[in-house]
C-alpha cells in the first residue's frame, strides 16, 4: 500500500498536484531546487528536499519534469533517486511528457534494482491540476497501475490505463497533438467572437452543443481561467511554448513511420513564430467575461 509518496518537480503543474496528495493523506515530500517552488509546501511543515536521491525512502516517487534530459538526471544522475535507492524499491512514477522510447531506456537502466517504472502523463493543464479532475493516462504493468490508482485518484477524475510501459506517454502524446491544436485555434477564435461582440459565457453553450465543441466549452470560466494561468508573466507564457514545442517534436518523432504528417509539421512552424500578437490574443481571452 502506498503511504509516503515524493514530487520531483513542484513547478505550475507540481505544485498544485503535490498539494493535493497532501490533502489525500499522504505522506507528502516535495523536491525541487528553487526555494521559491518549496516554500508554500515548507510552511505547511511538508517535508523538503533538494536532492532527488533523498526521495529514494518514499512507496513511490513521481517525477514532474519537462525534459528527457531533466528525467535521466533526477532518475540516474548525481544526486539522482538511483543513488539514494540503498536496496530499497520505490515505485517509480514519471508524469512529466517523455517519449515511450525514454520511459523503456529508464526501466532498463533501473531493472537491476528492482524499481517498478510506471508512465502517468497527464492531460488537462493547470486549472484541472489545482482542482483534482486530471485525466491520467498510466502505461505499465496492470499490477502497479492498479496499486497506484488511490494515489492517482488525489490528482485526477478519470484515471486510464493504456498497455504496457510508454503506452501513456504515446496516447498523451497523439492527445497533446489534438489538444495544443485546438488552444492555439481557440484563442483566436475566441478573441474574434469579443470583437464582434460575442460574450463568452452567451457562446460557450453554443459551442460546447456544436461542432466547435473542445476542451473549453465544458464552463464559461475554463478558457479565460487556462489562458489568464498561461500569461500571468510572458516568463509563464514563453515557458508553455517551449513544452509545447517540444510535445510537437515528440509527436513527429513517434511519427515517423505514419506518412508526411504536413498539417503537424506546419503546427510546428507556426508554434515557432509565436510573438506578442500571440500573448495579446492570450491575455485578450483571459479578459473575458466569465459569467453571464
Amino acid at each position: 500500500m502506498i503511504r509516503s509518496v515524493a514530487v520531483i518537480g513542484v513547478g505550475a503543474m507540481g505544485a498544485p498536484m503535490a498539494m493535493n496528495i497532501r490533502k489525500a493523506g499522504f505522506d507528502l515530500t516535495v523536491c525541487d531546487r528553487s526555494e521559491a517552488a518549496r516554500a508554500p509546501f515548507a510552511a505547511l511543515g511538508v517535508r523538503c528536499v533538494t536532492r532527488a536521491a533523498d526521495c529514494a525512502g518514499c512507496d513511490a516517487v513521481i517525477v514532474l519534469v519537462a525534459t528527457p534530459e531533466q528525467a535521466r538526471a533526477v532518475v540516474l544522475g548525481e544526486g539522482g533517486l538511483r543513488e539514494g535507492l540503498d536496496g530499497r524499491t520505490p515505485m517509480l512514477v514519471v508524469m512529466g511528457t517523455l517519449a515511450p522510447e525514454t520511459m523503456r531506456a529508464l526501466a532498463q537502466e533501473l531493472e537491476p534494482t528492482g524499481v517498478p517504472v510506471v508512465d502517468a502523463p497527464v492531460s488537462g493543464g493547470a486549472v484541472k491540476a489545482r482542482d483534482g479532475s486530471l485525466a491520467i493516462i498510466m502505461g505499465g504493468r496492470e499490477e502497479d497501475c492498479a496499486a497506484l490508482r488511490p494515489l492517482m485518484a488525489a490528482m485526477g477524475s478519470a484515471i486510464f490505463h493504456c498497455g504496457p510501459l510508454g503506452a501513456g506517454q504515446a496516447t498523451k502524446i497523439v492527445n497533446n497533438l489534438v489538444g495544443i491544436t485546438t488552444l492555439m485555434v481557440a484563442a483566436e477564435a475566441y478573441r474574434i467572437a469579443g470583437a464582434n461582440g460575442i460574450r463568452l459565457p452567451d457562446a460557450i453553450p453554443v459551442f460546447e452543443a456544436g461542432t466547435g465543441r473542445n476542451f473549453f466549452t465544458s464552463q464559461a470560466k475554463d478558457a479565460p481561467e487556462a489562458y489568464g494561468t498561461w500569461t500571468a508573466t510572458r516568463a509563464d507564457f514563453d515557458s508553455l511554448q517551449a513544452i509545447l514545442r517540444k510535445d510537437i517534436d515528440l509527436a513527429l518523432t513517434i511519427g515517423e513511420a505514419s506518412g508526411p504528417l504536413p498539417f503537424t509539421r506546419a503546427l510546428r512552424v507556426v508554434l515557432d513564430g509565436v510573438d506578442d500578437e500571440t500573448f495579446q490574443t492570450w491575455r485578450a481571452v483571459a479578459s473575458a467575461p466569465r459569467q453571464s
